[in-house]
């Protein structure tokens, strides 16, 4: 619950939620309490890990990354992820994710690691394809936030193309 504030700094933050897909950005410190709650009992959640992103250098949040919609019979798995904006371009979303990538193939047991992005988040693109991830398809208007229904890409990583 530490953790409470950055959550609540990173997702009111109309620049780092322009394309989650899910949710409106935060509007009160309550409910980043709200989605912190759950973790404090990982038991309750079995379908999702989310982690905390820091810098070597400097142990304050600048991000998070996780799985959700975790499919266990089936050995796949969503990922998601964000960065605060003084963060970007520096490579560490890359270096963050290739240690997500290691613990869902390795830890999880995973055989498929999927993402998906808004075909306008160019950034998020170029990150899962230097990781190796494949895009497969277009999702046509598959979320609606904002009044809008807007496209997704669908991309995977399978554990014999990843390259620990």
């Amino acid at each position: 619950m530490e953790d409470t504030d950055f959550i609540f700094k990173e997702w009111s933050d109309p620049v780092v939620t322009e394309y989650m897909r899910d949710e409106e950005p935060l509007a009160t410190r309550e409910q980043a309490a709200e989605f912190l709650r759950p973790y404090q009992q990982p038991e309750t959640i079995p379908h999702s890990k989310w982690w905390g992103i820091e810098r070597k250098e400097d142990p304050h949040l600048i991000g998070t990354c996780g799985y959700f919609h975790w499919n266990q019979p089936h050995h796949r798995a969503e990922i998601g992820y964000d960065l605060c904006p003084l963060s970007w371009g520096r490579g560490l979303m890359p270096e963050a994710l290739q240690a997500l990538l290691r613990y869902g193939f390795k830890s999880m047991d995973l055989n498929r690691i999927e993402a998906m992005t808004h075909t306008e988040n160019q950034r998020s693109q170029r990150v899962l394809t230097k990781l190796g991830f494949q895009r497969e398809g277009l999702l046509r208007e598959l979320h609606y936030r904002d009044g809008l229904y807007n496209d997704q890409y669908q991309y995977s990583l399978l554990r014999r193309e990843w390259q620990a």
